[in-house]
């Protein structure tokens, strides 16, 4: 049965309140309509494989660092697990990318099934799901060895990557497609981050025409060898901060993997080729319109209640706590409340509303209900009670 989410009188008064400061207009009652009813989620998986991205990766007999090293493990080798996931985390560097995470439970897939704990920010999960459906291991293995053989930091790597997919990976359909998706799309990403090819856009002189065209996704990307080749390889030109540099182009992705994917891998794809598409942000600022943002939080938000064992859930759950975490704390340069006034914004005030109305029954409504409760109770100022409670919710989400 569906829930009939009913605002109480004082929230009522309190948003006509909100929303009637400065105004002429008469406040209007807000009814919002009941929430969706959620569609059954996927059930817990039997298996979760992993590839492992570092060399000589330590299989420990606890989940410590000063744990007995029961074996090494290779990079591009394959685990599995369980989900089971160590209550402690602990900070290591890997490729110069400090983390500070739990360990998994693992064991090896070779012929040894040795198990012990290795370190989560060193396994690159690949598939979730029953042992029945996973994906053809000898030919993810094939790829992950070709992989391996190559330079993240040259840039003709990407398209041997790319080559190799298309050439022996045509066909491949369901979870086998899904983890060949998530291991190309990790090897391009490891060259956006390792192979500095920003310093190829930074070295060009670029027109205010090209600035223009590559915001509005109208850039002949044949105009220069340096962007052709960026493309080539899988790369896609985004602009930001006044500056042009290259990241992994989705859509190019999704072009040959929509098809083959299972389809949660599908609507995970196209929506960030959506976001791609369409930044959200640029130099600490929001540029696109809250609503927008907001829908964007709501769709992570059923993504992950309909998928919450989705194999790049670590993805799209951060996606989700980012997103409502800026829904209710704004960013830098796109405060929610006036610096000077120190009232809630206009268009934050709209925002809220819209969410209130539009989504109610969810995590995003209910954040948001909390601090337009809290901004009420306070006379509609950012008082040391809501600065408070805007650290807090931040801190909650740094934690998770």
């Amino acid at each position: 049965m569906k829930l009939i989410y009913v605002f109480s009188t004082f929230v009522i008064i309190a948003w006509s309140l909100l929303s009637g400061c400065g105004s002429d207009s008469k406040p209007t009652s807000i009814v919002p309509p009941p929430p969706e009813a959620a569609p059954p989620a996927s059930p817990k998986p039997e298996v979760l494989l992993y590839a492992v991205t570092v060399n000589k990766l330590n299989l420990r007999e606890e989940p410590n660092k000063n744990a007995k090293v029961i074996s090494q493990l290779a990079e591009g080798d394959f685990v599995e697990g369980r989900g089971e996931v160590s209550a402690n985390k602990e900070e290591a560097t890997l490729r110069d990318i400090p983390y500070n995470e739990p360990y998994y439970k693992v064991k090896s897939i070779a012929a040894s099934q040795q198990g012990g704990w290795a370190y989560s920010a060193a396994l690159k999960p690949v598939y979730a799901g029953s042992r029945a459906t996973s994906p053809d291991m000898p030919r993810l293995a094939q790829l992950s060895a070709f992989l391996k053989t190559l330079n993240p930091t040259k840039l003709e790597s990407g398209k041997k990557a790319i080559d190799y997919v298309k050439t022996n990976l045509a066909g491949a359909s369901g979870t086998l497609a899904d983890a060949t998706f998530i291991l190309l799309e990790s090897f391009l990403f490891r060259m956006e981050t390792e192979g500095s090819f920003y310093n190829l856009t930074d070295a060009m002189q670029w027109t205010d025409e090209d600035y223009e065209a590559i915001h509005t996704e109208k850039f002949d990307v044949n105009k220069y060898p340096v962007t052709k080749s960026l493309v080539a390889n899988g790369f896609r030109l985004e602009v930001g901060e006044g500056m042009v540099f290259p990241i992994v182009d989705w859509a190019q992705l999704a072009n040959f993997f929509a098809t083959k994917v299972t389809p949660p891998m599908k609507e995970y794809i196209l929506q960030n080729v959506a976001e791609q598409k369409e930044s959200a942000y640029d130099d600490g600022g929001i540029i696109i319109g809250l609503d927008t943002l907001a829908e964007r939080a709501i769709y992570w938000e059923k993504f992950n209640q309909q998928n919450p064992y989705f194999v790049r859930n670590y993805q799209t759950q951060e996606s989700e706590r980012w997103l409502r975490l800026v829904m209710v704390n704004g960013s830098d340069n796109t405060p929610v409340f006036d610096y000077e006034s120190q009232t809630v914004s206009e268009d934050f005030k709209k925002a809220w509303v819209l969410i209130l109305q539009k989504y109610p029954g969810s995590k995003l409504a209910k954040a948001v209900k909390e601090i337009s409760d809290l901004v009420v109770a306070e006379g509609g100022k950012r008082t040391k009670k809501v600065e408070e409670w805007q650290t807090k919710f931040a801190n909650e989400y740094s934690t998770q």
